[in-house]
């Protein structure tokens, strides 16, 4: 017991010491930081005195940079206001000079605008004036068509057209030497023939219209269109045969005729029947349109052409003959005319030789003391040219 409570005295003590010495080494760092304490106050206070200097110093080095930087930065902007105010003067007169440009452009373009306008209003004026009169023509062409299918309704009157048409054609593509009209073959009269030496080709009219206009009657039925379209059959192999008949009399004729057909839509519907065109072909007779008949006659010009040039050559061929024999009567005479003059010519040199021959007889036979000149002789006629 005594030993726990001497070892708990024992413990005690030694805290107490402890602390003792623990107490002595607090008051030893606490001096110790009041030292240091100290000294960073005083730190602390020299660098707050040292930052203000230095903050005085950058305070009047900064008011001062910003004093030279406002004079600067007023006189940069009064010289970039004084540029800007030319460059604006500049600009403001380029700009109403490009504008004034750009107005004179703008109102010549306008002048050129009005002019292309005002012609194009006179052109559509010119073309409104001329639409009216092609109206005009028209409405006068529907009239004059009108009258002309009133015409062909008689069958006289038809015929009457067919030979005008045919006197037309002939009469612009032929001269009057080379046709006839109301021409006599025999005992008929064919409407027209174009001459020539080999045989008279006969023309005649004929207008199988009141058949063919029922045949393209939409208002009639199909059989009777069919019936009206063998009816024209007839009628044109009819006319074939007539013209076969009256006006094909070799030598007198050609061993062909024409049977000429007014109207092209006519013809095109005869070329729709092969039948017909064999009759025609057995029968030498050649069915034209206007179209087909003009195409002949430029052939018939061609050939009118071909033999006028071979009169001509005739003609020419006579006249170098008559040309050539009297190139061969000149050459006769010319030779014979040669040959005497080649004969006077050695007639000429031979009395020559004798003149010479002459004179020197004469000079032998001088007398003395005569005057050398007074028988000269040897000139007493010229010497002939050699």
């Amino acid at each position: 017991m005594e030993a726990m409570i001497l070892a708990a005295v024992i413990g005690i003590v030694a805290a107490v010491a402890a602390t003792l010495l623990l107490r002595q080494s607090l008051r030893k760092e606490a001096s110790e930081a009041d030292r240091r304490a100290a000294i960073l106050e005083a730190s602390t206070r020299e660098w707050r005195e040292e930052l203000g200097r230095s903050l005085f110093n950058l305070q009047r080095q900064v008011t001062n940079e910003m004093a030279t930087g406002r004079a600067e930065q007023r006189e940069v902007l009064e010289r970039t206001s004084h540029s800007l105010e030319e460059r604006f003067e500049k600009l403001q007169a380029s700009n109403e000079q490009k504008l004034t440009d750009i107005q004179g452009r703008v109102e010549q373009r306008l002048g050129e605008t009005l002019d292309r306008t005002s012609q194009t209003f006179k052109e559509v004026t010119d073309r409104l004036s001329d639409l009216r009169v092609t109206n005009e023509r028209i409405v006068e062409f529907s009239r004059d068509l009108n009258r002309l299918n009133d015409i062909l309704q008689s069958p006289k009157l038809r015929g009457e057209f067919g030979e005008l048409t045919l006197e037309k054609m002939l009469r612009e593509c032929l001269a009057p030497e080379q046709y006839g009209l109301q021409f006599a073959i025999g005992n008929e009269k064919a409407d027209a023939v174009i001459l020539s030496r080999q045989g008279h080709l006969a023309v005649d009219s004929k207008f199988p219209l009141e058949n063919w206009r029922k045949a393209h009657n939409g208002e009639l039925s199909q059989e009777e269109r069919d019936r009206a379209s063998r009816d024209f059959g007839r009628d044109v192999r009819k006319h074939i045969e007539d013209i076969a008949r009256k006006y094909i009399h070799p030598p007198t004729t050609l061993d062909i005729a024409v049977m000429f057909i007014p109207a092209d839509s006519v013809h095109y519907e005869l070329l729709q029947q092969p039948d017909i065109l064999e009759q025609a072909r057995q029968r030498r007779v050649f069915p034209a349109s206007p179209t087909t008949f003009w195409a002949l006659l430029q052939v018939t010009i061609i050939g009118f052409r071909g033999m006028k040039i071979s009169e001509e050559a005739q003609r020419i061929t006579a006249l170098l003959d008559g040309l050539r024999r009297d190139l061969d009567k000149f050459r006769d005479a010319y030779q014979k005319a040669y040959r005497q003059i080649g004969f006077a010519r050695e007639n000429m040199e031979d009395a020559g030789r004798h003149l010479e021959h002459f004179g020197v007889t004469l000079d032998t036979l001088r007398l003395p003391n005569t005057d050398t000149g007074a028988g000269d002789t040897g000139n007493l006629l010229p010497q002939p040219e050699s």
